[in-house]
């Protein structure tokens, strides 16, 4: 029998090379690092489970649902601070509540850094305030992008708000088997408007699909600073074919989506303002190009150029989207989950509003129970279930447990809003738990941490919350939401799925939802035609 020989394939020398450079590179990173940081105190690191040599924690810590698994860890070890490392990388988790408020606000100077985000580098993100380290850059891109969101500014925004929420309700009462579709145009439409000045005229919008593939790109692209590539720069410039650079080759996958939602509305943009005799002053860009412009007739230095400006706008683009569509794509499944108190919210905006005209801004304050609704998705499901990683400016000691220099910082919210010590029954979804007792509830604290902490604490939490508001409200005035019906006509309860990779999203799932009355369609139609003729409601 004759028996064919294959020849063995190699790699190219210069890959091989690269290959045991960047071990190399790792293996004097690790004991530099270790002598390093254990010549400077003898606090000890806060404890965590055993690593591995030279490796650490890379194949310990799981990629899925990993602040799952640093809760189970913190139990495990009896403490809310957990310690890993991976190549010579200090990576601290903070589990509660406690810690973070302690290092992340009140030593917030301290921790008000960012570690180097490589792999969003090699997926194509322009420079945002999200990612910004704590710096000179930052400070400029905070100073332009904070001014138009402050509670004194954002009041500008409620009559476009309110629209979309008109809008969205009526897609969901109009072609409720594609009710998503009516929410994802609802989150993009309002974000787009702020940060470019520009519409989004239907459902099958070209910026619906662009805001969208950013959203799914970020959403599975794992813990941020998390990747091989964010521990070991070096390791960007190898083969994505290899093995162990999934992340790499992800980041290359989706390098082209991330680079259009940052290029192409702000060009729109730009050719917009070209047609216009004055530029719009309530819209991110418009005001931004303004300032430039002026500034630049009268012989003016610019504290920011248009690429600052594109890059904040991204972060409104980006961020105030996938927040918008996630959390309302959330109250719809809690909702449906929950008819007891999808009905007792309902009974709140009827007490309120009547019904004989639909909630106005007037009405959300005294909107009380459905406050408590969004809150309550909020501690559920924290959509960064660890937060944005922060990096610590300077040695530190916490409770007798020393974080180093450059370590990488996770608040880990998803734990802190799943204590039990803090929060009875925590996978129950009762709005009820933050009203006192006497008024039938626990006296919970409301959540923190879901728009940050400290120093980066998301500049547009109140924005977007006022999104939020009017849409939950709106809907709770328009639809009833129940659960899919069978093909015997009957509901049919079901387990969604999850995605946890990076972000924590629900995956697409079937809902019935029907009208509240007959003449809601009308109701809106006539209310969206007053906001079209200039009319304030």
């Amino acid at each position: 029998m004759h028996i064919l020989s294959v020849p063995r394939q190699r790699l190219p020398t210069c890959i091989l090379y690269g290959i045991i450079g960047a071990l190399a590179v790792a293996v004097l990173s690790y004991l530099i690092r270790r002598v390093a940081s254990s010549s400077r105190t003898k606090a000890p690191l806060p404890p965590g489970p055993p690593g591995e040599f030279l490796l650490g924690h890379l194949r310990v810590v799981p990629a899925d649902a990993v602040f799952k698994k640093y809760a189970e860890w913190g139990r495990e070890y009896k403490t809310d601070v957990l310690h890993f490392e991976t190549f010579g990388t200090k990576t601290i988790v903070l589990n509660s509540l406690k810690s973070a408020v302690e290092l992340l606000d009140r030593r917030g100077l301290n921790y008000a850094d960012r570690p180097r985000f490589v792999m969003f580098e090699e997926m194509g993100w322009s420079p945002t305030l999200t990612w910004l380290r704590w710096g000179p850059k930052f400070q400029l891109h905070r100073r332009v992008l904070q001014p138009p969101f402050t509670k004194s500014k954002i009041g500008r925004y409620t009559g476009m708000q309110r629209k979309e929420a008109l809008i969205c309700c009526k897609g969901l009462i109009e072609d409720p088997a594609n009710w998503l579709v009516a929410v994802r145009r609802c989150s993009v439409a309002i974000v787009l408007k702020i940060a470019y000045g520009l519409d989004v005229d239907g459902p099958d919008s070209p910026w619906i699909s662009l805001a969208e593939g950013s959203a799914e790109a970020i959403g599975k692209a794992g813990a941020p600073a998390s990747s091989i590539m964010d521990h070991i720069p070096a390791t960007r410039y190898l083969p994505s074919w290899l093995p162990f650079m999934e992340r790499l080759r992800y980041a290359h996958t989706w390098r082209s989506a991330i680079q259009k939602t940052a290029r192409l509305p702000f060009q729109e943009s730009l050719n917009q303002m070209k047609t216009m005799s004055k530029l719009d002053d309530a819209y991110f860009t418009h005001n931004r190009v303004a300032i430039f412009n002026e500034n630049a007739k009268k012989g003016l230095s610019n504290d920011f150029d248009l690429e600052d400006i594109k890059g904040a706008a991204s972060t409104i683009l980006i961020a105030g989207n996938d927040t918008t569509a996630a959390t309302v794509t959330l109250l719809v499944l809690y909702l449906m989950q929950n008819p007891d108190v999808q009905r007792k919210a309902q009974q709140e905006v009827d007490r309120v509003v009547g019904t004989d005209r639909l909630p106005t801004w007037d009405d959300v304050p005294n909107l009380h129970y459905a406050k408590l609704v969004l809150q309550e998705t909020y501690r559920m499901n924290p959509l960064s279930p660890l937060g944005i990683p922060h990096a610590s400016v300077a040695d530190d000691v916490y409770e007798g447990m020393f974080i180093p220099k450059g370590a990488i910082i996770y608040p880990n919210v998803w734990a802190m809003l799943h204590d039990e010590s803090v929060y009875a029954d925590p996978f129950r979804f009762w709005p009820e738990r933050y009203l006192d007792k006497e008024a039938g509830g626990n006296g919970e604290p409301l959540p923190v941490g879901n728009f940050g902490f400290g120093r980066r604490i998301c500049v547009g939490r109140s924005l977007a919350e006022n999104s939020l508001l009017i849409v939950l409200a709106m809907i709770l005035a328009t639809v009833d939401i129940g659960w899919p019906l069978g093909p015997d006509g009957r509901p049919t309860p079901f387990e969604p799925e999850w995605s946890f990779r990076g972000q924590a999203v629900v995956m697409p799932f079937d809902a019935t939802i029907t009208s509240r009355s007959t003449g809601l369609l009308t109701s809106i139609d006539e209310e969206l035609r007053a906001l079209e003729n200039g009319k304030v409601i």
